[in-house]
């Protein structure tokens, strides 16, 4: 008799006795994953079903699929249990609801917050829900949306406009931390930008800056395919491994000695050692990428004697965020699908992966029809 996972439980169940369906699960501390069958997930009372059709590659499941040290420690600080569904961004329809759901109703077109807020905590209860001290993190504390169908709690479902596709839809989580950081910037119109990191949240970002009224952005990478992109965007593109960085930005800003605002989407503790050269005084940073380890970084001469102001960034604002990039989306001001470069099936999981390493924007996987 043929055998289904139970995803997030250790049991096994009769394939004569459940509905299955098709999911992208890590199964172990391993490298990939496996597209296997499991169970169809039944919603809890303050849950809903979602019938997902579209859904992305993101930073953190790449660092899933390799399994590394940061894997392993964002997974311990989330409490990971194997096996899981994996993914985090996505889009679907409401087939089923909870007993005890009372705003989400089946047929509701839905994006997932992927930052599951308590509701009770200091930080839920004075606006920060985004940052809750008992938070769950969709897709590592449970199960996640490369699947099928997807199991949410209500709290995250945000309704997408009429307007707005499911491909539209499934990227306003990842758009949504491009938004946050233009939020945090302190923008104010005429300003010139820098960018460390050409990937998928990067170029979004470079969207919503010129929407924001943003003179012009300096994008920076070390993967050509990605600077190209970042040009294609309307950004000033550099290869920083092969062009000299230094003297393109002081060029562009000589008047006011360096860019107004800085955000570093790249992780990389390399980009600190000279980040702040680039800042003018009483400049901003936005820190968004997530360096595995301690930076060392000359507070006097970096922060104090600049006037520097300095934000990190860990998810977008719930709900505020959400509603301002739908708003641009609806509006046509940003088209957040130009990030997208190839589309997948979830039974294409490993060609997906392959295909990162070739050079790639955002992945997108697809219902199969």
């Amino acid at each position: 008799m043929e055998t289904v996972v139970k995803v997030g439980e250790s049991h096994l169940s009769s394939k004569e006795e459940k509905h299955i369906m098709k999911a992208v699960v890590k199964t172990g501390e391993n490298l990939g994953f496996s597209y296997m069958e499991v169970e169809k997930p039944t919603p809890k009372p303050n849950e809903v079903l979602i019938d997902v059709e579209a859904t992305n590659i993101c930073g953190t499941d790449i660092s899933y699929f390799k399994w590394g040290q940061s894997a392993k420690d964002f997974a311990s600080k989330f409490n990971v249990k194997f096996p899981f569904i994996v993914g985090h961004e996505c889009a679907g329809i409401v087939v089923e609801v909870g007993s005890d759901v009372k705003k989400i109703k089946v047929g509701d077109r839905v994006s997932l917050e992927t930052h599951i807020p308590c509701g009770d905590c200091f930080q839920c209860k004075t606006g920060n829900a985004h940052n809750c001290m008992n938070m769950g993190i969709y897709g590592t504390s449970c199960d996640g949306c490369f699947a099928d169908y997807a199991i949410a709690p209500e709290s995250v479902c945000f309704k997408l406009p009429d307007s707005v596709s499911f491909q539209e839809g499934s990227l306003f989580e990842p758009a949504g931390v491009a938004m946050r950081a233009v939020e945090l910037s302190g923008l104010e119109p005429g300003d010139t930008g820098l960018i460390f990191g050409c990937g998928a949240i990067g170029l979004l970002a470079i969207q919503i800056l010129q929407a924001c009224g943003v003179s012009r952005v300096i994008a920076v990478d070390i993967d050509q395919y990605r600077v190209d992109m970042a040009k294609k965007f309307g950004a000033i593109g550099v290869n920083s491994l092969t062009e000299d960085l230094p003297a393109i930005v002081k060029e562009l800003t000589s008047e006011r000695g360096g860019v107004d605002f800085i955000f570093e989407m790249t992780g990389s503790p390399k980009v600190y050692e000279t980040l702040f050269d680039f800042l003018r005084l009483e400049g901003r940073v936005v820190t968004v990428g997530h360096p595995g380890g301690s930076i060392p970084i000359n507070i006097t001469q970096s922060i104090n004697l600049k006037g520097a102001t300095i934000k990190g960034l860990f998810g977008r604002g719930i709900w505020s965020t959400w509603y301002k990039l739908s708003a641009l989306v609806e509006a046509k001001k940003i088209n957040i699908l130009d990030v997208v470069t190839h589309r997948y099936s979830f039974s294409q999981v490993d060609e997906a992966f392959e295909q990162l390493k070739q050079g790639s924007g955002k992945i997108m996987f697809l219902k199969d029809k």
